[in-house]
């Protein structure tokens, strides 16, 4: 009866069952390892191939009491304690193991290991109790590195892999306190690995899924770069095609003044140089006395032109040294040296309002406020009382400063053209070649500002700059001057 009612024997018993499982584990790090290449993952399969081989076998290796003292006793426990030894040392390189002075932390928790399976190999008769401590001390060292992992990288379940190290050598102490016999440690011993194998797997995918993570911002931020980038190429190519656009018009507009500005008067000194020669050949010398003043005149006219373009392309190749400038005295000395070459006639009033003090490049400021000035006691001389006024205002750390005239004005359409190079506003009723509100323009850019002129209701002219960022905090002057020339 009892023979009949006796149900099929199961297709594998729990050791060889738990030992599947490990070996199932022993196949999915070798192939974390061949698709990932993390550290420590060999290490970990081949210690849970070696673990799943002493748990498929388990069933037939016999608990004799409480010493391995048989030769198959010490060949299974070997085989056992070198798989716990290689999956704690697998734990260890995945995290990272301490370098310098702090590997040396890690001795006292594998020392003992080794010397213990040495111990089981050679001698005779080892404790069993002895051989738990020695083979299982490596997962406290692990634990304690985990958890110290944990502060240095929160959230990729550390903490979990800690505690899950410290089962395995805890399960035996806690089932014999808990009157199991030892011949079932082995039943749970297995449950225990498993569960920190699985647990050991997780943390590895959560870590695997943070890396990817980072990798997505990564690449994420590394591509929002990369079209800010283009942004910023784009709108340098803007700037430096707008740049070229201005320089071939410079160009043009050099090519027109040199044959006209320079060709003119080249031509007339050749002309009145050849009529003094004739003139000299007769023997009249009163001829070579008037032409040569006038070839003078010509040839200073012509020297003047050629130095301003000059300045101009000098203008364009200075890098910049800011310091702190006083607008106030800048002004003062940019009109008086304006007033030393201007032409005779009514010398105008300067009215300058408080002036800030000012980060810029005072070899870049000085010509901007000294052809603006000029440009202003030039168109203002006919003026019955000839007046200029220079006022800067502050918005923030920005500068804005207008140099206002009441001369004769702009044309309506010379506004927009006023800064071009060789631009002249009222053709040739005024000296000049064009080119001094070029370099205002061309030193303000590359100080980082704009230029632009208006046409005030009441007559005259204001030309304007500005000048971002460049207005030192708190150094507002209080008073102006009032100059009179």
């Amino acid at each position: 009866m009892r023979g009949m009612n006796a149900g099929p024997e199961p297709l594998l018993s729990v050791l060889q069952f738990e030992g599947v499982v490990i070996a199932a584990l022993a196949v999915l790090f070798a192939f974390t390892w061949w698709r990932s290449r993390d550290r420590g993952t060999p290490l970990l399969a081949l210690g849970f191939a070696v673990t799943a081989l002493w748990y498929l076998n388990g069933d037939r290796i016999a608990y004799a009491g409480p010493n391995i003292d048989t030769d198959q006793q010490r060949l299974w426990s070997s085989l056992i304690g070198l798989g716990i030894l290689l999956i704690a040392l697998g734990v260890i390189r995945y995290l990272g193991a301490p370098r310098g002075r702090r590997r040396w932390a890690l001795v006292p928790f594998l020392l003992p290991s080794i010397v213990t399976l040495i111990a089981v190999a050679l001698s005779p008769d080892v404790p069993r109790r002895l051989f738990h401590i020695g083979v299982l001390l490596p997962y406290a060292g692990a634990a304690l590195l985990a958890f110290r992992r944990s502060t240095q990288h929160p959230g990729d379940g550390h903490v979990l892999l800690g505690v899950a190290l410290l089962v395995p050598p805890a399960t035996p102490y806690v089932l014999l306190a808990a009157g199991l016999a030892p011949t079932q440690l082995k039943y749970f011993a297995g449950a225990a690995v498993v569960m920190f194998g699985l647990v050991l797997l997780t943390v590895s995918l959560l870590r695997r899924q943070r890396a990817l993570d980072a990798e997505v911002h990564r690449r994420a931020d590394a591509e929002q770069q990369l079209r800010d980038a283009n942004l910023r190429l784009e709108a340098r190519v803007n700037e430096r095609t707008v740049h070229l656009r201005e320089l071939i018009q410079g160009l043009e507009a050099f090519n027109r003044s040199v044959s006209h500005d320079l060709r003119g008067p080249l031509g007339g000194m050749s002309s009145l140089a050849r009529l003094a020669v004739d003139a000299m050949g007769r023997g009249d010398t009163s001829m070579a006395q008037r032409a040569l003043p006038v070839i003078a005149n010509q040839c200073d006219a012509s020297v003047r032109l050629v130095g301003t373009m000059l300045d101009l392309a000098r203008v364009g190749d200075l890098s910049l040294q800011p310091e702190t400038v006083c607008l106030t005295e800048l002004v003062q000395a940019a009109f008086d040296e304006v007033l030393l070459g201007a032409a005779p006639g009514a010398r105008p009033e300067l009215h300058c309002g408080p002036m800030p003090a000012v980060k810029a490049d005072p070899r870049l400021l000085r010509p901007v406020l000294v052809n603006l000035l000029g440009n202003a006691v030039k168109f203002s001389r006919d003026a019955a009382q000839p007046r200029i006024d220079v006022e800067a205002t502050v918005n923030g750390s920005d500068l804005s400063l207008c140099v206002r005239d009441n001369g004769v004005g702009l044309p309506p359409d010379a506004a927009e053209r006023i800064f071009e190079p060789f631009a002249q506003a009222h053709g040739s009723r005024f000296e000049g070649h064009g080119l001094g509100l070029s370099i205002v323009r061309r030193a303000v850019q590359a100080m980082g500002g704009r230029t632009w002129a208006e046409r005030p209701p009441q007559g005259g002219a204001a030309l304007c700059f500005t000048l971002p960022g460049a207005v030192v905090a708190g150094a507002v002057e209080r008073t102006g001057l009032a100059a009179a020339a």
